[in-house]
């Protein structure tokens, strides 16, 4: 015959009674005590054991509770359009995969349906109703498919990432988990790390930034709109960056720009796209700005990083070159780092790139220090515009 859990504890709990019972009958015989006492001996047991009758009760009826919510959840999932909407999608179009073409029916709405289920989830997390291991089971694939989907995160969170702080808070204790217990995690390429996940990052939003019009620029005779660019554009950013990668005739010319350093670049500092006349992202350029971070070259320049505005890296559309484009963003990093409040312009140049080392030099900068090791160990020359 099986017994059950719940079964096992009641029957450990009669037998506690029946044994305090015949010892405090004991107790009474040998002490000689009174009736009264004996009551009293007699009463704190029943009340001793009654405490912890109820409390194992409490314990499996949380249980229970918690398990009937999840299953209310996992039903409701399933029954609704919006959530199983997205749900097919995400499995015609996983995590490593970029698609935006089946994602065209999806309407804002259905996103935050998706998203307000697990906020849901969070709560309860958050709460103590449910461990993160209670929702893994269940809910794990679809919560990770999800959020590192590359198309989901450039297009729908990471534009507005301050209304998901609860999305985020419960990534950064589920990924824990994950980690923890060393279980894949879809999409792990597009995970966002802990640094991204313990700094906050998703706080600072494009949504809470001005929003300003292009500007048109004139370029030997071509017009070019200049604008800032935003999550949306990561796509055309990194098609660029290897356009460009794949005509150096050296690697060691440029280090490329990760997606997770252009993320963190768009939460707290700037980044310039120039769109060429067709339309298409001509050259882009990203600024670090005067805050504490490893990409900051204050350090290199022996320097405080409240006085160094990075001049981070610069491309250019292999179509697009020789337009002047790298001047133009050098200028609107001089005109930046004067807003913040900086005391120097800084930026790396291969001694190999003759070309972007006369553009720094022709707009004012100097070198300030010589085989410099940067960026796996590269070669780079140091250069500053002091303000």
């Amino acid at each position: 015959m099986r017994i059950n859990k719940n079964t096992l504890q009641r029957m450990m709990i009669i037998l506690c009674v029946v044994l305090i019972i015949v010892s405090c009958s004991l107790i009474a015989g040998v002490f000689h005590l009174g009736d009264e006492a004996a009551v009293g001996i007699f009463s704190l047991a029943a009340t001793l054991v009654g405490t912890v009758f109820i409390a194992i009760e409490l314990k499996n009826s949380q249980v229970v509770t918690c398990c009937d919510m999840l299953i209310d959840q996992n039903n409701y999932f399933h029954d609704n359009e919006h959530l199983m909407k997205v749900y097919s999608i995400l499995e015609e179009s996983p995590a490593q995969g970029y698609n935006p073409a089946l994602w065209k029916e999806v309407q804002p709405t259905d996103i935050a349906c998706y998203c307000t289920f697990f906020e849901n989830l969070y709560l309860l997390y958050r709460n103590k109703i449910a461990r993160i291991e209670d929702l893994d089971d269940l809910f794990g694939y679809r919560f990770f498919v999800f959020v590192n989907n590359p198309y989901v995160q450039e297009h729908h969170i990471l534009p507005t990432s301050s209304s998901y702080n609860e999305i985020f808070r419960l990534y950064a204790a589920w990924s824990k988990y994950r980690r923890q217990q060393k279980s894949h995690i879809p999409g792990a390429e597009y995970a966002f790390s802990p640094a991204y996940l313990d700094g906050e990052y998703f706080l600072h939003d494009l949504s809470s930034r001005p929003r300003k019009a292009p500007e048109t620029v004139i370029l030997r005779d071509r017009s070019f709109q200049l604008r800032r660019l935003g999550f949306g554009d990561i796509r055309e950013i990194l098609n660029v960056q290897q356009r460009a990668c794949e005509q150096l005739p050296a690697p060691a010319l440029f280090f490329p720009l990760s997606r997770e350093e252009m993320i963190e670049s768009m939460h707290l500092d700037t980044l310039w796209g120039a769109f060429g006349d067709d339309g298409a992202l001509a050259a882009f350029a990203l600024f670090v700005g005067c805050r504490q971070t490893e990409r900051n070259l204050g350090k290199d320049a022996d320097m405080p990083w409240q006085d160094a505005f990075t001049f981070d890296v610069v491309v250019s559309d292999p179509e697009w070159r020789g337009f002047g484009l790298q001047k133009l963003f050098i200028d609107r990093a001089i005109a930046e780092a004067r807003e913040a409040g900086a005391k120097a312009v800084l930026a790396t140049v291969s001694p190999r790139n003759s070309y972007s080392m006369d553009n720094f030099l022709s707009k004012g900068f100097t070198v300030i220090r010589t085989g410099l090791s940067k960026y796996a160990e590269l070669e780079r020359s140091l250069v500053s515009f002091r303000l």
